[in-house]
């Protein structure tokens, strides 16, 4: 095995077409940028439904990214085809949530102002046994994301639905996310933390269960860089979820090689009638998260029941991004927020409160919040570093066997660990560099 075998692997560029063609297709619906009244006095038509009201802070921008089918992919397509028809986005988007077919990656070019989060992308799909399609979609992209290299920076995986099935080139294999019938809501949700650091590779696939059984899969990933002195920091990984969300499959003692912590369930604060926080990192509502960060960040999940409101402090000189998973909402007085989008917030020197409120309907919103690490950003695909110089060395380090080898997402866990066990003695001295 080795690199060989990634380079014979030709089935993602079909996936690259679909997402090419639906991204064009949308861009004249939904792929914009809409400019706030803070920065050019125009602001989108109001909607009808749920609201969320937003005080003491500043709009930056408004942003819709496109939204591609896949998962199943004619689910995603057939979703954009009545956005289109009935000139209704929200129709797509209730679709969405309940039958899945889409991903939105949101890839935050312009750190400046989302530093220290580089990317989010939100997916929801569903795998049907007596989907016609599915076999043939699965000949030519497999269900999941084969082994591929990390360094530089930290992926966080929340799951609010189904699960996947984690395999690393440090020989851990994790087994994670929600019971079969979550929703999303409740306490059912699991995070892996996984700070790839100096380098590694790693594969996640859907836990779709045998080939007669369905689910159901919603997720969020959040990429987190990593500050320029922490960038080769030993890799190793946090896990948040209730007992049975999480579970060791194989995880063999590696000893410097990488760490596996179980930090207990994803905490959560109801600090009055229908509001309710989730904390994946940082503080809320005198609730502090176990996870352990390189650099001082929040991110929080909140709900609100109809008619509640909600406040926290958002500190000085922070980024902050607010993602609307449900619901319609409005910013302070002028800008509205409609489901799946993304508001970014303007700094500010002094600490703000962010205060939301709901009116109609339940409204979920995802908060990225973190102090910026104000360093250069050279992103190369799978790998941050601060310098082009860093990149291509990072390359040398991956066609060298640093991050570890190659295996098929096929193959057994007995093949997989053979596989990678043969390079720890590499892996190890390229730690000790």
């Amino acid at each position: 095995m080795g690199l060989s075998k990634m380079k014979r692997r030709k089935r993602i560029p079909l996936s690259l077409f679909i997402a090419t063609v639906c991204w064009v297709a949308q861009t004249g619906h939904g792929g914009f940028v809409v400019p706030t009244a803070r920065g050019s006095g125009m602001r989108p038509a109001r909607v009808a439904g749920s609201r969320l009201q937003l005080a003491g802070v500043s709009v930056e921008k408004m942003e819709k990214h496109p939204r591609l089918p896949v998962w199943p992919a004619w689910f995603g397509i057939v979703y954009i085809l009545l956005d289109l028809l009935l000139g209704k986005p929200g129709v797509g988007a209730w679709l969405e949530d309940r039958f899945g077919g889409r991903v939105c990656p949101m890839i935050f070019r312009d750190t400046s102002v989302s530093d220290p989060f580089l990317l989010v992308a939100h997916h929801r799909h569903s795998f049907n046994a007596f989907d016609p399609f599915r076999y043939l979609f699965r000949f030519l992209l497999p269900e999941g994301f084969p082994a591929h290299p990390h360094r530089g920076f930290e992926t966080v995986t929340y799951v609010l639905r189904g699960g996947l099935v984690h395999r690393d080139s440090l020989g851990v294999k994790k087994s994670y996310g929600a019971p079969k019938d979550s929703s999303g809501s409740g306490d059912d949700a699991a995070v892996q933390w996984m700070t790839a650091g100096s380098g590694m590779l790693h594969e996640e696939m859907w836990r779709t269960g045998d080939a007669w059984e369905s689910s159901d899969q919603e997720l969020f990933q959040i990429w987190v860089n990593l500050p320029k002195a922490d960038k080769y920091t030993s890799p190793r990984m946090q896990m948040l979820g209730r007992d049975g969300n999480s579970a060791d499959v194989s995880a063999p003692k590696l000893g410097v090689l990488t760490e596996v912590h179980e930090r207990g369930p994803v905490p959560s604060a109801e600090p009055k009638p229908g509001v309710s926080v989730r904390i994946i990192a940082g503080e809320a509502d005198g609730v502090r998260s176990p996870i352990e960060t390189f650099s001082d960040l929040a991110i929080l999940h909140v709900t609100l029941q109809p008619g509640a409101v909600w406040t926290w402090p958002k500190p000085a000189g922070w980024s902050c991004l607010l993602y609307a998973r449900k619901g319609e909402a409005t910013l302070g007085d002028e800008t509205t927020l409609q489901v799946h989008h993304t508001a970014t917030l303007a700094r500010a020197d002094s600490e703000e409160e962010l205060k939301l409120a709901a009116s109609s309907e339940e409204v979920e919103i995802l908060i990225l919040a973190g102090a910026p690490l104000r360093e250069p950003v050279a992103m190369g695909s799978n790998i941050i570093m601060n310098s082009d110089a860093e990149l291509a060395l990072a390359n040398r380090d991956l066609s060298r066997g640093y991050f570890g080898p190659i295996w098929d997402h096929t193959d057994d866990d007995a093949t997989w660990l053979a596989t990678v066990t043969s390079h720890w003695g590499r892996m190890a001295d390229a730690l000790k560099r």
